[in-house]
């Protein structure tokens, strides 16, 4: 396999081709230049920003996923832990506003989206945000990984992965509850009919039987 050289926090490092940069760490006994979590491009711990060999910056990266290329240089920048707030049944714009106040502060300068490793449209989602379109908001995040790699780039200390993902768990414990209820209701009207088609006399429930069957109702 091919052997390349990168520099890691201005470290170099000899590297395999086809390898990520974590790896290659690995490999080279340097793996407390970049911390990690799970190492599956989930949790954002090995945050990275990256410069090509001809110089050129290449934004931002997870260590864990990007592959080593001759010459390059990295330089972790890991993301700090934030904490998640519990979700609000029902979410509307004013809860949300509540619940991260720096939502306003928003300049769509598109670098949040530009640093989105699935491609998630987040700086329009943020914009959608602000105007109460929390269902589509929603939909945009449904691929998040939450790396936090917007949040990092972000330079008025807005949250979008955080949000995104508050309204998305917003909107899945109302739903559960609406459910919830539901399952209630059709679980006491089941019992209403088992008790009416199995209760009385032989003839009383044949013909309790023939009328439900007819009708699909209790009669009372």
């Amino acid at each position: 396999m091919e052997s390349i050289k990168i520099k890691v926090a201005g470290e170099l490092i000899h590297a395999r081709a086809g390898e990520t940069v974590i790896h290659s760490l690995w490999n080279a006994g340097k793996a407390e230049l970049i911390k990690t979590g799970c190492v599956g491009g989930v949790c954002g711990a090995c945050t990275i920003t990256v410069r090509s060999s001809d110089g050129k910056m290449k934004g931002t990266d997870l260590a864990c996923m990007c592959p080593v290329e001759d010459g390059m240089e990295v330089f972790p920048c890991p993301v700090d832990s934030a904490l998640s707030l519990a979700p609000e049944p029902n979410p509307t714009e004013e809860k949300l506003r509540k619940a991260f106040p720096k939502i306003d502060k928003c300049t769509k300068c598109g670098s949040c989206t530009s640093a989105c490793p699935m491609s998630i449209p987040v700086m329009d989602s943020v914009l959608r945000m602000r105007s109460g379109q929390l269902d589509k908001v929603a939909d945009d995040f449904t691929t998040c990984i939450h790396c936090g790699l917007c949040r990092f780039v972000c330079e008025d200390g807005v949250q979008p992965h955080m949000m995104g993902m508050w309204i998305r768990r917003s909107i899945g414990s109302s739903l559960e509850k609406d459910m919830g209820k539901k399952l209630d209701q059709d679980l006491g009207q089941a019992e209403l009919e088992w008790k009416y088609l199995l209760e009385g006399t032989p003839v009383d429930r044949m013909n309790h039987a023939r009328r439900f069957r007819k009708s699909g109702e209790i009669e009372l």
